[in-house]
């Protein structure tokens, strides 16, 4: 292979990357999206009813340990589609949201403004992991090709 079919493989498989984990972060997002949507609904139904503080209580847990339950189904997927850099990158990327958040409490940016740059945080962190693993398959391609010659 030669050097410049090497990139335009690499880059390829970059593209196809990024969009693969978009797609597949979408579905993910909306399958937590709904089913957490259930969770409330039902403990919002429970609820309404003249409960005591015992059962405000228990409808409470009841909804936290199903919604724990329902991100941690998706725990292995979102790791997948996370690799090869997203792990490490998850500091400085619940770092960046938490300032994002705090901005957004004291009104210093509307929800608009918070929503876009959480999807440019989200949209340039998925990029970079994407940039990571067309990285390491130019790196793996390059050496299997050396080592041929």
């Amino acid at each position: 292979m030669t050097n410049k079919s090497i990139f335009i493989s690499a880059l390829a498989i970059a593209i196809v990357h990024f969009l693969a984990t978009s797609v597949i972060a979408h579905f993910i997002s909306v399958q937590i999206g709904t089913h957490m949507g259930q969770v409330v609904a039902e403990g919002l139904r429970a609820a309404s009813d003249k409960n005591t503080e015992e059962d405000a209580t228990r409808i409470y847990e009841n909804m936290k340990r199903r919604s724990d339950e329902i991100n941690n189904s998706w725990k292995i997927p979102e790791l997948i589609i996370s690799l090869p850099a997203k792990p490490l990158m998850s500091p400085l990327l619940k770092e960046m949201r938490q300032n994002q958040v705090n901005k957004l409490i004291t009104k210093e940016i509307s929800r608009d403004q918070f929503r876009t740059q959480g999807l440019v945080i989200d949209y340039a962190a998925k990029f970079l992991n994407s940039l990571c693993l067309g990285l390491l398959v130019y790196i793996a391609l390059r050496t299997v090709t050396s080592l041929r010659r």
